[in-house]
C-alpha cells in the first residue's frame, strides 16, 4: 500500500489512543525514526525497543498492515520517496543554518561525534576478525559504488603499496561482471554499501559465497538486510539516515583496517614500500 509520509504519520496518530503502552512506544519510535526503522529487522527493532516480536506483529496489524514485513516494506518505500540526494542536502543546509557558529566548526563537531559513536558501535572482535579475513586472502576484491567508489579506489591504492594484490570494483553491469568473474577460491571480498541494497552489492556477495570466498561488509544500516550473506559486518552510523553524509566514518574504519594489516605483516609491508621507492628512483616516474 502506497502512502505519503504525512499519511503514514496521520495513520499512527489516529490509532495511537487505541494502542497498548508497548505499542505506543513502537509508534512513538516510528514517528521520530521511520527512516532508521526501515532498515531494521523485527529482531533488531524489538531489541531496541524492549518489546516482543508478538507485540510488534500485533502493532503492525493494529495500524492496518498484514504484519511487520508489510509495515517495513512501507517504511522502505517512504524512505526512497523522501530521501533523495537533494532532500538530504536541504536538511543538512537547514540544520547548519539554524544554529550559531561557523559552518566549518559545526561540520567538524558533527564528524567528531559520528567518529566517537563508531568507536563504540563496532565490536573489537569483529574488527579483528575482519583483519584476519583480509590477511587470509590471496587477493582482495574491493567493491564500492557511487560516492563510496572512493573507498574502493583508496583501498586498492594503499593495499597494493603494501604488496597485496587488490582489485577495485567500482563498475556496474557487464563491466562489473568482467572483474567479478576473476574471483577464485581463496580470494576475499571487501564490500561497502550504505542505505540501499543495490543489485550489484547482492550479486557480489552472492557470487563470493558461491565461489567459497569470505566477505566483509562495511556499512551503516544494511547489516540486518544482508545478514547471512557476509562473514563479517562492520556497521557504523554516519549520522541520521535522512540527512547528508560524508565518508569520514567509513574512510576512518578502512584506514584502520589497512594499518592493522600493515602491523600484522611489517616486514612484507616495508619491503614492498622500499621496492616501490627504488623503482621510482630507477625509472624516474613520480607521478
Amino acid at each position: 500500500m502506497e502512502e505519503s509520509l504525512n499519511g503514514f504519520r496521520q495513520r499512527l496518530e489516529d490509532h495511537l489512543p487505541s494502542l497498548t503502552q508497548s505499542q505506543q512506544r513502537i509508534a512513538a519510535y516510528l514517528l521520530a525514526n521511520y527512516d532508521e526503522a526501515a532498515f531494521l529487522s523485527a529482531a533488531d527493532l524489538v531489541e531496541r525497543l524492549h518489546v516482543s516480536e508478538a507485540t510488534l506483529s500485533r502493532f503492525a496489524k493494529a495500524i492496518g498492515y498484514d504484519g511487520y514485513r508489510e509495515l517495513r516494506r512501507c517504511l522502505q518505500d517512504l524512505f526512497r520517496d523522501q530521501n533523495t540526494p537533494a532532500s538530504r542536502l536541504q536538511r543538512k543546509l537547514h540544520e547548519l543554518g539554524s544554529s550559531q557558529g561557523s559552518v566549518l566548526a559545526k561540520v567538524l563537531d558533527m564528524e567528531v561525534q559520528y567518529l566517537t559513536e563508531a568507536s563504540h558501535s563496532i565490536e573489537p572482535g569483529d574488527f579483528d576478525l575482519a583483519v584476519s579475513v583480509l590477511l587470509s586472502g590471496q587477493r582482495i576484491f574491493v567493491f564500492g559504488s557511487g560516492p563510496s567508489a572512493i573507498l574502493a579506489d583508496l583501498a586498492e591504492l594503499r593495499l597494493r603499496r603494501l604488496g597485496i594484490m587488490t582489485i577495485s570494483m567500482t563498475e556496474s553491469g557487464r563491466h562489473l561482471l568482467e572483474k567479478l568473474q576473476l574471483l577464485q577460491l581463496g580470494d576475499v571480498v571487501l564490500a561497502t554499501g550504505f542505505h540501499t541494497v543495490r543489485p550489484e552489492l547482492v550479486t557480489i556477495l552472492d557470487h563470493a559465497r558461491t565461489t567459497g570466498c569470505r566477505s566483509i561488509l562495511l556499512t551503516d544500516t544494511l547489516g540486518p538486510s544482508l545478514r547471512g550473506k557476509v562473514d563479517v559486518t562492520l556497521a557504523a552510523r554516519r549520522g541520521p539516515v535522512s540527512t547528508f553524509h560524508s565518508l569520514t566514518v567509513p574512510m576512518s574504519i578502512l584506514n584502520a583496517l589497512i594499518l592493522a594489516i600493515a602491523m600484522a605483516r611489517p616486514d612484507e609491508s616495508l619491503a614492498a614500500l622500499d621496492r616501490l621507492e627504488r623503482m621510482r628512483a630507477a625509472y624516474g616516474l613520480e607521478v
